[in-house]
């Protein structure tokens, strides 16, 4: 009788499937799960700043390669002026439009780590160069025009270079040594380095010293790319371009009394 009864009747089970493999069909714990999990934090954790620094290294090759390309523009203004270099510290057609038909493509004046200026807007319709966003700032070599008058041990007055005044491109005692461009703080409109710029030691707040290696940007660390007069770019740490010598200075008696060692 119980035979009969149960007799076209179904169970209502849950009917479970084999997986194809033939092994029992598992999922992941909640422990399992945040293993997992916290291994891929771990791995984020050390790659993204081995990617960043990469992305960095980037960003200062291009700024490296920025200034090689306006050394050259430099290079050949000389050679097309009789060995004279651009004229600084004047009141309009400053270096970037003198240099300009050297260069000719804007973007160079630009260093990708200075995000500030990177992502500001081109003026319409720019007229002269000047106006242009720009990264870079030129050395006025004000030691050299000053001449005689800057043998002393005060720094004289010299704010603007009068058109009657032109360095050579030959004239540079240690073109090693001696800084034609560099990078400009992102907050800067000065055009020139002045190193005889009042008050003493001002015209650093113009120059950025500490643009890369500085994912922090933390202060008196990291450093800068240059473009010495021989043509070769070099980076310097911070403060190393007035210390132990002053590598804005032309003459060797203002490459000592204009050097500036700050504490770091």
């Amino acid at each position: 009788m119980e035979n009969r009864e149960s007799f076209g009747k179904t169970e209502n089970k849950p009917i479970r499937l084999a997986p194809a493999s033939g092994f029992p069909a598992t999922g992941f714990t909640l422990i399992e799960l945040l293993v997992v999990i916290a291994v891929i934090a771990v791995l984020a954790a050390l790659l993204l700043p081995a990617f960043a620094r990469a992305k960095e290294k980037g960003r200062r090759t291009v700024c490296a390669q920025n200034l090689r390309q306006l050394g050259l523009s430099v290079t050949l203004y000389a050679s097309d002026n009789q060995d004279l270099l651009p004229l600084p510290q004047q009141v309009s057609a400053h270096w970037p439009e003198q240099l300009r038909r050297n260069y000719i493509a804007l973007r160079l004046l630009i260093c990708p780590s200075d995000t500030d200026t990177a992502t500001a807007p081109v003026p319409p319709r720019l007229t002269t160069a000047d106006l242009a966003p720009r990264s870079y700032l030129m050395n006025a070599f004000t030691d050299y025009y000053a001449g005689p008058s800057a043998e002393g041990s005060t720094p004289p007055a010299w704010n603007t270079t009068p058109s009657y005044l032109r360095m050579k491109h030959s004239a540079f005692a240690r073109p090693t040594e001696t800084i034609i461009l560099g990078e400009k703080a992102s907050d800067s409109k000065a055009y020139d380095v002045n190193i005889f710029q009042s008050p003493t030691g001002t015209y650093l707040d113009d120059v950025a010293e500490n643009r890369h290696s500085n994912p922090a940007h933390a202060p008196k660390v990291g450093g800068a790319n240059t473009i010495m007069a021989d043509g070769h770019v070099r980076y310097l740490p911070w403060g190393e371009s007035t210390c132990p010598v002053n590598l804005w200075a032309v003459t060797d008696h203002w490459r000592n009394d204009a050097a500036l060692c700050r504490p770091r």
